[in-house]
């Protein structure tokens, strides 16, 4: 029976099927050999650990595929963690691929949504540039399901399509509040903002491809977008560097590795829009994760350097009702 992350309890001892998405062989300060792994299924992530026969399993398994895992669980640094005593590949018919990878359930809904905001844009050209995506059956199918990112905001099958959507909608309410702003410019590059990730990140393993490692998302969707314009005759020359202009600005700092600054409304709209979006999904997720236990604040989070308040303890709470009543 299939025992799933989210499930996984301090001193369980257990077999169960997971993704392993990412193996590393590493010695202990001591020259011993030792595998650190990250398995996943549907409900998250976790550490894991091989202490013994590590240089054999790391010739046995590979990342990406599903592996049959026993051992122990354990609590190292108030982080849930696995400690391996043995894996396999994982046979046909042991486990379900659905319960493996995480995903969005209403994708096709999701894309619909997408697709009606698109046609609903009434400038002619980038009507045209949206049907160039729309004819590209194997760019949609790929777009439905690349995750949103590696790790830190939706980082799941569909993850990519359910974040430019939320992107597409923060932007054109914005717009509804500064009518100066050409929506349908603003709208189509919240749209091809982050269409590279298609192929920068590996959909079974979230790891960088080659091309994502040593090109970057933000020149692969230059990249895509520039490649579909040009198959639209006449295409307006100021209209393509605005919307080419919001692709390579959208990170919004040369901190953040974007190569220029938003010095459009347009631009500075969609940059903010999906600062929000993403900072706003990467805390919800953390916060679910973490608030199992009875820590107030999670662990600390090195790419944005503080703790997140998880929630507030019990015994807070009912204090402070007293006082009030």
């Amino acid at each position: 029976m299939k025992k799933f992350i989210k499930d996984l309890g301090v001193g369980e001892k257990i077999q169960s099927v997971f993704l392993l998405k990412n193996k590393e062989l590493l010695r202990t300060k001591y020259d011993k050999p030792y595998l650190r792994l990250v398995l996943a299924d549907k409900t998250g992530e976790i550490e894991a650990r091989v202490w013994e026969g590590a240089e054999q399993m790391d010739k046995e398994i590979h990342s990406g595929q599903g592996v049959t895992v026993w051992g122990a669980v354990e609590s190292w640094q108030n982080k849930i963690q696995f400690k391996v005593e043995g894996i396999r590949e994982a046979l046909e018919g042991e486990y379900s691929q659905e319960d493996l990878i995480r995903s969005v359930a209403n994708i096709e809904e999701i894309f619909s949504k997408v697709k009606d905001c698109l046609e609903g844009i009434s400038d002619k050209w980038l009507l045209l540039l949206a049907e160039e995506f729309f004819c590209d059956s194997a760019l949609m199918d790929k777009f439905k399901r690349s995750p949103g990112a590696k790790r830190w905001h939706n980082a799941y099958l569909g993850g990519l399509l359910e974040h430019t959507y939320e992107v597409m909608l923060i932007v054109e309410k914005v717009c509804s509040f500064h009518p100066e702003a050409n929506r349908d410019l603003a709208l189509t590059g919240a749209f091809w903002h982050d269409i590279g990730k298609v192929l920068e990140l590996d959909p079974n393993t979230f790891e960088y491809t080659l091309e994502g490692g040593l090109i970057g998302h933000l020149s692969l969707s230059f990249e895509i977008l520039s490649k579909k314009i040009s198959r639209i005759e006449n295409f307006p020359k100021d209209l393509e560097v605005r919307l080419k202009h919001i692709i390579l600005s959208h990170h919004g700092e040369y901190e953040q590795q974007s190569p220029v600054l938003p010095k459009t409304l347009e631009a500075t709209i969609v940059y903010h829009a999906d600062d929000l979006v993403s900072q706003a999904n990467a805390v919800k997720e953390l916060i679910q994760a973490q608030s199992k236990g009875e820590q107030e604040w999670s662990n600390f989070v090195s790419i944005k350097n503080r703790k997140y308040l998880l929630g507030r303890p019990e015994k807070e709470d009912k204090l402070n009702q007293k006082e009030v009543f």
